[in-house]
């Protein structure tokens, strides 16, 4: 399968857009054509996609962070492969996109984040050379007036 890995643009919209709604979560398509126009206005963030013949395969945003107890560290913060793209390479190519170009800007570690609820991704991540830390739970809160 012929697929290249680049940096991703505006008129990768509506793959990345379906992408978004295989990974289980549902946005409308001028949402995300918003949000990528603001990670790629972010020095922090880069996006890269895996482009196969028209359709967009798979993408991976990746994220420079700042922490009061690791300091600079990178961390993927989202990473999906079209469901008819998997077992194919793709999510290592997308990493390896991220990885160097965490390593270009001077850092020393990639950390992701698996939900509990996706064990294929927890059984990938060590594949590729990750090791499981820590498990955590997550909060949220709404911010908005009642």
């Amino acid at each position: 399968m012929d697929v290249s890995i680049r940096e991703a643009n505006l008129e990768d919209v509506t793959g990345v857009h379906e992408l978004v709604h295989d990974w289980g979560y549902s946005a409308s398509e001028p949402q995300v054509r918003v949000w990528l126009d603001e990670l790629f206005k972010s020095p922090n963030h880069r996006i890269f996609v895996a482009a196969s013949h028209d359709s967009i395969a798979g993408w991976v945003v990746v994220e420079k962070r700042l922490s009061l107890e690791s300091q600079f560290t990178s961390e993927i913060t989202g990473l999906v492969v079209g469901s008819g793209f998997r077992r194919l390479g793709i999510g290592h190519q997308l990493v390896n996109a991220a990885e160097e170009w965490s390593r270009n800007i001077g850092l020393s570690r990639v950390v992701v984040r698996s939900n509990v609820n996706r064990p294929e991704s927890h059984e990938f991540y060590r594949s590729i050379g990750f090791d499981l830390r820590k498990t955590a739970h997550v909060y949220t809160k709404s911010l908005r007036k009642p």
